[in-house]
């Protein structure tokens, strides 16, 4: 028993010491833009290290995915698209080379060297960035990428098939699917042509074409296109769109959806099923042309020309009279001869004479 007490008590500084061996292999650094992150690779093992941020894009010589023994490059990588962390091995003793890490549209150097005591994993932290647990802050360190960032998305999009051939590098770090769907809205032939992901914006861009096989104009709200997938809609947040497709016509649309609704990620993938989703506007008149609501500039001339004003009433003697009340403010003038008006005539001017009246006129008449 008292050797097995010895024994024990011999043992336990060798493993504090082997513990502790193992407990540097595992180290955590802080991302630093100005100064590159050494790293210990081994030639038997991997080294992987893990960044706060998903991977946006990754570039170094002599880093293969699949390298031979005598074959020029330096180091092994394991790496898989959208995720935050990868691996790394030296392919023999004494090679070194530097690697650069895209993360949140950042540039941070890597020191790659072959070293004898390898680190097998390597976390890297954002000391610069706050935790907290408000749900006020969380949410405004998750919030979309800028408008101005969407819109440069949004202009890669509308621009692929010259880009792809012009400049392919722009769109390496992304994924495009384009999968020709078709969909139709009451004479309006929607085909979505292509989805572009960039996951450094967590935003998708489509590339939709609207055909019109009607023989009226199909109005559509541009605010209103989205995608749906499954029971979930995700609106657009920038678009270039006409809002209008003239019959018989074919026209481009190009719009961005990015994050969710709730301000988080949606990180779809671009092999999704998406319908379109467009609203009508059926308040317009369909038309040959957009409806325009000015008058033309001979209105008054044309009115003039080829209308008459009705004529204004007149009196016997045919002249114009001067206004409906002036003419009810006087006496009124026989078309015979004159006569007297009466005493209450002044009072009374809108009210006939009586029969007895018309006969002591009649006799006075007959006595001049």
């Amino acid at each position: 028993m008292r050797f097995l007490v010895m024994l024990l008590v011999c043992a336990l500084p060798v493993f504090s010491a082997e513990n502790q061996l193992l407990g540097s292999k595992v180290i955590r650094l802080a991302l630093n833009q100005n100064e590159p992150a050494i790293i210990k690779l081994g030639t038997d093992g991997i080294t992987t290290l893990e960044f706060p941020y998903k991977i946006e894009a990754l570039d170094g010589y002599g880093f293969g995915v699949s390298p031979s023994p005598n074959g020029p490059d330096l180091f092994q990588i394991s790496f898989n698209k959208g995720t935050n962390f990868l691996s790394l091995k030296a392919m023999r003793a004494g090679v070194e080379g530097n690697l650069a890490v895209v993360l949140d549209g950042k540039v941070y150097s890597l020191f790659c060297t072959a070293a004898e005591d390898p680190t097998f994993v390597v976390l890297f932290e954002d000391r610069s960035a706050k935790t907290s647990s408000n749900p006020r802050e969380v949410l405004a360190q998750n919030k979309r990428a800028s408008p101005a960032r969407l819109l440069g998305f949004l202009d890669k999009v509308k621009a692929y098939p010259s880009l792809k051939v012009s400049a392919p590098e722009i769109f390496r770090n992304m994924e495009v699917a384009e999968p020709n769907s078709e969909s139709s809205l009451e004479g309006l032939k929607v085909t979505l042509r292509r989805v572009i992901r960039d996951d450094g914006l967590d935003s998708l861009g489509f590339d939709v074409e609207l055909a019109n096989q009607s023989d009226h104009d199909f109005y559509y709200d541009p605010e209103s296109l989205g995608v749906r997938v499954g029971d979930e809609v995700y609106p657009e947040t920038v678009s270039d769109a006409g809002g209008i497709v003239e019959a018989g016509k074919t026209l481009p649309a190009f719009f961005v959806v990015a994050g969710t609704a709730t301000e988080g990620r949606n990180d779809l993938a671009v092999t999704n099923q998406f319908d379109i989703v467009i609203r009508r506007i059926t308040s317009a008149r369909d038309s040959k042309a957009p409806i325009e609501r000015k008058e033309p500039a001979d209105a008054i001339s044309t009115a003039q020309s080829g209308s008459q004003e009705p004529a204004l009433p007149t009196v016997g003697n045919g002249q114009p009279e001067r206004s409906l009340v002036a003419d009810e403010r006087k006496p009124r003038k026989s078309h015979g001869r004159k006569r007297k008006p009466s005493a209450t005539s002044g009072e009374n001017y809108g009210a006939r004479p009586n029969k007895e009246e018309r006969s002591e006129e009649a006799a006075a008449e007959e006595d001049e």
